[in-house]
């Protein structure tokens, strides 16, 4: 039986914490709030036509690809890393969680997935911060792009330092973000070649 040829359509990168639960102590923003939002933001992927692209570890990303299915998003691309440092439970709940998308991606380490997920995705929608979540947002800075949009009430701040060689746009709410979406993706850079290095 032959596999289905990926669609040519653009790639959003998901992307935001794992664990949950530490991160909502350290933020004092509800766990609630992170998975209702990334649930929201898998749906505007989804109905924006675009494809999505995910780490299927845990928390956003998960969430997120459930709110994507729901929506009957197009395509699904889940990057599973192995070897590196990570969570004892990243590389196998990646395997696991990565039988629900269309497509896999495997090859590469935990520290060559931050590069990875830049590289595939047109757009990065960031929901939440963590350590995995601003190497990601920094690693655009090398490899040219995408922009990230990134839903403000699901952070405490970004650091000026970094927002000064990052295309980081915020989105004050929801009715805000299938706008900024659809803008992005339909914009004359938006489904150029990013060349790699800088």
């Amino acid at each position: 039986m032959r596999k289905p040829k990926r669609p040519q359509l653009p790639v959003v990168g998901l992307i935001g914490p794992t664990n949950l639960r530490r991160i909502s102590e350290a933020s004092g923003i509800p766990e609630r709030t992170y998975r209702d939002l990334a649930y929201e933001a898998g749906r505007t992927i989804a109905e924006c036509g675009a494809m999505l692209a995910v780490v299927p570890d845990r928390g956003i990303a998960v969430t997120g690809m459930r709110g994507y299915r729901d929506a009957h998003g197009p395509w699904t691309i889940g990057l599973v890393p192995d070897g590196g440092p990570s969570d004892t439970v990243a590389t196998p709940n990646c395997v696991e969680n990565a039988a629900a998308c269309d497509e896999i991606l495997d090859g590469f380490t935990w520290h060559h997935q931050h590069a990875a997920i830049c590289e595939l995705s047109n757009l990065l929608l960031c929901v939440g911060l963590s350590c995995g979540t601003m190497a990601e947002i920094a690693w655009t800075k090398w490899v040219h792009g995408p922009r990230v949009l990134v839903l403000r009430e699901t952070i405490s701040l970004i650091p000026k330092e970094i927002l000064a060689e990052t295309d980081v746009v915020f989105i004050d709410d929801l009715k805000a973000l299938k706008g900024a979406v659809q803008a992005a993706l339909t914009g004359p850079k938006s489904l150029q070649n990013k060349p790699v290095g800088a």
